[in-house]
This record gives C-alpha cells, structure tokens and sequence, in this order.
C-alpha cells in the first residue's frame, strides 16, 4: 500500500476523502476492483506473450518469431473488449452515487471538488486492484506454453519471457479508461443545479444528449463502412478489418441503448403489460425508465455474444477459403506425401514419375524463411520488421498443369531465375510491392538476398505468401527436402498408381483426401485460437456477472419502496424474472445484430458472394450463457434484498 501512502502524502484531505468514500461503498467498489483485477490479468499475460514475441524478433530467434505476430492479433481484440467492459463497469460504479453526488453539490461542493474526489477515487482503487491482478497475469502466461508448443508456434524448452513491462503497461492502460470513464458518468449530474440534481438522482433523464447520439453515430457508420471494406480491400487483409465492425456497433449501441431501450419497449409494453399482469407491467416499467441502467448491464453480455461469434466465425471461414483455393488450385488426380517424419528422396520422385499410368510428377517442397515487411523500420528495431512465412519450392518450369495459384500479373515460369519471388495478392497488400520490386529474404543458413517479384496470385491460403523456384532455395538450402508430389494420372490408373506408390515407402492419397487431411491439420492448430478466445470470454462473462450484480444490489431502496406500497415478495421476484429475461434478450439482440455485417463482410472478403461460415455452435451455446448469467445473477440478487424486513430508508 506504498502508493497509497504517497498519494495521501502528495494530495492531502482529497485522497483522504477518497479513502473514506471507498471504505463507505465497499459493496460497489468490489465489483469494480474484481474486473480491474481481471482486466490487468488478461492485459499483462497477452503482454507477456507480445514482449516474448518482440525479443524472440529482435534476437533473430526463429523459432518463436510468429508470437508477435500472433499476440499482436489477439491484443487487438482483447484491449477493444477491456476497454468496453472496464468504461462500462466505472460507469456503472459511478451512477450508482449520483444521489451522493447530488447531495454534496447541495451542502455546497462546487463541481471541482466532486471531481476531485471521483478522481482520487479511481486513482486509490486502480493503483491498487490493477497490479494485483497483473503480477499474477504475468505468470499466468506461462501455462500458454504448451498450447504453444503444441501448435508449432514454438520449439520444446521455450520460456516466455517475464518483466514488469506488461504489469506497468496494463496499469497505464486501464487508469486513463477508469478516469475518463468515470469523468463522463459524473458529468451529467454536476453540470446539474445542486437543487435539480437532487431531484433527479433517483430517476433517469430520458433519451440522450446530442453529442452522444452524433459519437453513437459516427460508431455505427464506422462499423457498417469498416465490415464491407471488404469490397474495396479482398482477402485475409479485408476480413480483417470487417472482423472489427462487431465491436464498433456494440460500442455505439453502448452509447445509443438508452434511446434504443426505450424507444422499442415504449411500442411493445402495452400488449405485453396486458398479457402478463402486474409483475410484467412493472418489470416493463422500470426497464423503461431505468434504461440507462439496463443498458449498461446488457452491453458486456452482448460483447461476449459478438466477440465469441465473430472470433469462431473467422476461422472457420479462412478454414473454408483456404481449402476451397487448395481444392481449386489442385490438378493432380494424386498427392504423394512422406509415410514417415522424412522427405521423399530424388531417387523416390524418378520412380513414381516412371510409374505406368504417370503422366506428371511434380515434385514440391517447403523451406522456412523470414520477410522483410518493413523496410522504414529503424536499424535498432530492425529485429521487427522480420515476419516468419513458409516459402513454397516449384520446381524448375513451373508446376505445369498441377498447380494453379491463380496467377493474375506476371508468371511461374520466371521463377527459373535464381533469387526470384511471386507473391500473393494479400502479401501484395502488405509489403505495398508489385512486379518489377524486390523483397528481402532471409534463409535458414542466416543469409538474405533480394528476391525480384516476377509474379502476383490470388490464392494465397491455399498455397501460402510466397512461391519460389528451387534455384532460388538451392544457394540457400540445398538439402531442402520434398515433402509433396502432385501426380497427374490417366484416366481408372489412380487407385493402381497409389498402390504402387505405397511401395515404393510413399503415401499417395486423392486429391479430396489430401484437401481434407489438411483442413484436419489447420482445425488443430487452431486449438491455440480458441484457449485464446476461451480467455477473454470468461474474462467478459465474469464482468458482464459481475455487472448485472452491481446492478441489482443497488436497487435495494427501489424494491423497499415497492414493498412498502403494496407490492408483494412473490410479485416482485416476478418481476426480477422478466427482467433477466428482457435483459438477456436485449443483449442478445443486440450482439446478434452487432455479428451480422461482420460475418457478412468477412464471408464476402474470403468466399466471394457465397454462404459465409458461420460458429454456429459457438453462437448457440453463447447465446444460451447470455440468458443464464443475466437470469442466475438478477433474480439471487433480488431474493437476498427481499430478505428481511422492509428497510426504513
């Protein structure tokens, strides 16, 4: 508690208040400490992975290059989501004392002071709540390591690396969103007179203010024009960026609930009130009036619907447009690959080519490298510009007829040339590099030459970023084993042909088993993605619990009041149900809502004008846990304030 110490030191009766305030509201502020603890956790353990990643690149260490990459993809998309859920809990935390707040400006606080103290407040509880959930983010981390190694991310014996540098990033993160969070939350009630804010603490202003509703705007045009940006950008660069549409339309459906709740209950609640008598009429009633409050306890739930659903759904639509390019790019009737851990041998590649009823054999193999994919980084940062890729070897002349990367500039005959590239289109994307430019490439033996472009294709999830001509590998890599043969065959000689080449040590399989037996591999080494993706929903899930409590457990006066006019405990849990219930509902509309430009741009991005992939059993089973935690954590939460006597406040 040093800081503690200091902070009191430095500013005196303000702190000293702030210390006395969370003392008083102990009940409030252990819902906002729990998910500061957790924000700063899954901040300094995606941390630890990135700065993993980043001096693995720097050190030129291959074998744990792709960890920046990878964490630096997740870290996107978990600070978009911290940001949400943390904004929203102080929110919540800080509206709950709007009546506290109004009281103080009534006995004669001026604004500055309430400020002040809302301020000292946020500061004592994230200095304090946020390195304690961080330090144990940090070696939390290290239980990724297996996941690691199994995915091929990393080799055995590989150690992340541990420093304060993401414990003291997640603190500098998560202050600036708790402050600005909880500035805005108060501002409504002290640009209020004191007199009117007291009048007003307990009941919520409808609609929302213009500059609310032009930021929920301007979101939600975001969203909509950054989930077709893949018209204008195709391929993996596109579904990218139409991936982050969800959460901007969660986020302006944060900013507009308000309006929103009140505008569809306002036409729906007449015919529901008159079907489901009194609890429902009141239950309708206060989700109306309190939108606010409504709103800021559906908005976590419906990100973790969106978040969960656009996550799964990306996958399994690059799955899907990785195997349909391999299938289409494949003319082979056979595909020859090694029966054991081994390549196929030259000797082995002449005798299947003379095999009868072998019309072509050609030979393909795969060597790893690093790209340089920035040439403005500076020299000592020059570790970083490095990204790892699998370079696909053609042989001399092409691959023929076999292989059809969907050449659209350029050709795969250039490729004789020694020190010569062809690119994918998304590659094209990223490096801003055409024909006639050059790449630079590092080798295995740590030697770099500058690749000249000959060629750009389409398919590059099928076929990977870069293709080269194996006099380009053998200056580097001589010994660069082949590791597929695509054998063309005449027509009835495929099922004869295989057998024979199982003879000769090789396994040949059909061109649909192989495309098969590759999206099998890519599905498991997807495993890491979803222990990734598990992480941060139970993160969401935990807060958007944690929330609805604060929620409920504050309205401990509401349901007295109710009481004391008439309202029986069994009326009232009834009314505590279809509450839950319009609460899960709403959120999961709302995330419903958020997931379909997404899905729909990243579909069109990766598959064209077809049926996008769907995580439809993600969405299901979220889509239930939307529902349950909103039910399993209002309706207790009533049932314990209902205990006991009618207060007397």
């Amino acid at each position: 508690m040093s800081a503690v110490t200091t902070m009191s030191a430095t500013f005196g009766p303000t702190v000293r208040n702030a210390r006395a305030a969370v003392r008083a509201d102990r009940g409030g502020v252990a819902g906002t400490f729990i998910v500061l603890m957790l924000a700063a956790a899954l901040i300094s353990a995606t941390g630890v992975v990135m700065e993993s990643g980043i001096r693995a690149q720097v050190d030129g260490a291959g074998d744990a290059a792709l960890l920046a990459t990878l964490a630096g993809s997740f870290a996107g998309t978990a600070l978009g989501v911290v940001v949400l859920v943390v904004a929203s809990t102080f929110a919540l935390a800080i509206r709950r004392r709007r009546r506290e707040f109004a009281l103080m400006r009534a006995i004669g606080a001026t604004r500055k002071q309430v400020r002040r103290m809302v301020g000292a407040e946020v500061l004592l509880v994230t200095v304090v709540a946020a390195p304690l959930g961080a330090v144990p983010g940090l070696f939390a981390a290290r239980l990724l390591t297996p996941t690691l190694v199994d995915s091929g991310i990393v080799s055995a014996g590989f150690q992340l690396t541990l420093s304060p540098i993401p414990a003291l990033a997640a603190v500098a993160l998560l202050l600036p969103v708790a402050l600005l969070a909880a500035r805005l939350a108060a501002r409504e009630t002290l640009r209020m007179a004191p007199t009117a804010a007291v009048r007003e603490a307990t009941i919520e202003k409808p609609g929302i203010g213009r500059a609310r509703l032009i930021t929920a705007a301007v979101l939600a045009g975001t969203g909509l024009s950054s989930a077709f940006s893949s018209v204008a950008v195709p391929g993996t660069i596109g579904a990218a960026v139409a991936a982050t549409s969800a959460f901007l339309l969660v986020g302006a459906a944060a900013l507009a609930g308000p309006l929103l709740v009140t505008r569809l209950l306002g036409h729906s609640s007449s015919l529901i009130s008159r079907t489901g008598g009194v609890s429902t009429a009141m239950a309708l009633a206060n989700t109306r009036g309190f939108a606010r409050r409504l709103t800021t306890a559906i908005v976590p739930l419906a990100l973790a619907l969106s978040a969960g659903t656009v996550q799964t759904s990306v996958d399994k639509t690059v799955s899907e447009a990785a195997t349909r390019q391999l299938d289409a790019g494949i003319h082979a009737e056979l595909v020859a690959t090694p029966a054991g851990s081994g390549g196929i041998t030259a000797a082995q590649v002449d005798r299947i080519a003379d095999l009868p009823g072998v019309r072509s054999a050609t030979a393909l193999s795969t060597v790893g490298t690093q790209v340089r994919t920035d040439d403005e980084m500076p020299s000592a940062l020059s570790g970083l510009a490095w990204e790892p890729f699998q370079l696909r070897v053609l042989p001399d002349g092409g691959a023929g007829d076999a292989l059809d990367p969907d050449v659209t500039a350029g050709s795969l005959a250039d490729l004789d040339g020694e020190d010569t590239v062809a690119i994918s289109a998304d590659a094209k994307f990223d490096l801003g590099k055409g024909i006639g430019d050059h790449v630079t490439m590092r080798f295995p033996d740590d030697t770099e030459t500058q690749a000249l472009i000959v060629a750009v294709y389409d398919r590059g999830l099928g076929f990977g970023d870069y293709l080269v001509g194996v006099s380009t590998v053998a200056a580097h890599d001589p010994d660069a084993a082949v590791d597929t043969v695509l054998l063309s065959t005449d027509p009835g000689a495929s099922t004869e042909v295989a057998g024979e080449v199982k003879d000769l040590g090789v396994t040949a399989q059909s061109k649909d088993a192989y495309v098969d037996s590759v999206q099998t591999a890519a599905a498991s080494s997807q495993h890491l993605s979803a222990v990734l993706l598990l992480a941060l929903l139970a993160f969401v899930g935990l807060a958007a619990a944690n929330t609805l409590v604060m929620t409920t457990a504050g309205r401990r006066a509401e349901l007295d009041l109710l009481r004391r006019t008439g309202a029986t405990r069994a009326q009232l849990l009834r009314m505590a149900w279809v509450e839950s219930l319009i609460t899960g509902a709403a959120a999961w509309a709302i995330g419903t809502v958020a997931v379909i430009p997404a899905v729909l741009g990243v579909g069109f991005g990766l598959l064209g004008a077809s049926m996008p992939g769907v995580g439809w059993t993600a969405y299901a089973v979220l889509s239930v846990l939307v529902l349950a935690i909103s039910v399993l954590t209002i309706v207790p939460t009533v049932v314990r304030n209902l205990r006991g006597p009618v207060s007397a406040r």
